[in-house]
């Protein structure tokens, strides 16, 4: 199986003992119609096996299978089905669906970017961008959706897939972030992604952001996502953490930063 993003590998090894178990006790299907069965009507054991049996599949699943697949990662991202919370299956339901590449499968990835799937997006290439922009745009979107969200535009960006009009969204876009207060999450990806953009204007903005401490200081929230305030030591360690990758990123270096992207092998539908 291949594995899109960082965050995937630990959580769904945790996810496996439980998993070990399910399958002494739950057959794996073996065909696609038992498979959507389980997906749509088995406990939540029948419903990984089904998830393991599509991530074999890859690419060659039908459009109905990966339809199932996308509905039962969406039961399993809301919280309405019976999988215990310290399974981790939700990074399962994520690796598949990221892996069929399907283009319904857009609001989920955009909703499940609290974990990840950031390449998964930007494989989907331009019909995602709609999408994605709206998460960015949104001033009340979660502070790591939109962080997720602003690196699935900066990888569109470096893949050479947006237009003249939809880079100017971007540009746009990118310039609101780094005004005002934004969450602590939003900041760094920002910063990553207005340097990326080649635009004169934003890199004075990073200039500024990277040497002026009371800037750093205005434009990084004291608030966690959550609403709960920082204290103040919290506060002036994530202003210096983004100081510093902003004065590096800047210089030409952070390579070996994260998010990294990376190709998922699948075949877009």
């Amino acid at each position: 199986m291949q594995v899109f993003a960082r965050f995937f590998i630990p959580a769904l090894l945790l996810a496996l003992p439980a998993l070990s178990n399910a399958q002494e006790r739950a057959a794996a299907p073996v065909t696609e119609r038992q498979a959507a069965v389980q997906l749509a009507e088995g406990d939540w054991q029948e419903r990984y096996n089904a998830v393991i049996f599509v991530m074999k599949l890859g690419a060659e699943a039908s459009a109905e299978l990966r339809l199932a697949v996308i509905d039962a990662a969406w039961a399993e991202l809301r919280q309405e089905t019976d999988t215990p919370p310290e399974s981790e299956a939700i990074f399962g339901y994520l690796q598949a669906v990221a892996e069929m590449g399907d283009p319904r499968a857009i609001p989920f990835l955009v909703e499940a970017l609290i974990y990840g799937g950031e390449n998964a997006l930007a494989d989907i290439g331009a019909r995602a961008f709609p999408a994605v922009l709206e998460a960015v745009s949104d001033p009340d979107e979660h502070g790591s959706r939109a962080r997720g969200a602003l690196t699935v535009l900066r990888f569109m960006l470096e893949d050479g897939i947006l237009t003249a009009g939809q880079t100017d969204q971007v540009r746009a876009l990118v310039r609101e972030r780094l005004s005002g207060t934004q969450d602590t999450k939003i900041v760094g990806a920002a910063v990553r992604l207005a340097l990326a953009l080649g635009d004169p204007e934003l890199r004075a903005i990073v200039e500024r952001f990277a040497n002026d401490r009371g800037f750093a200081e205005a434009l990084v929230s004291p608030y966690l996502s959550s609403g709960n305030p920082m204290s103040t030591a919290g506060h002036a360690k994530w202003v210096n953490i983004h100081q510093k990758r902003a004065r590096t990123f800047l210089d030409g270096g952070g390579a070996d930063i994260g998010p990294f992207r990376k190709r998922i092998a699948v075949t877009i539908h």
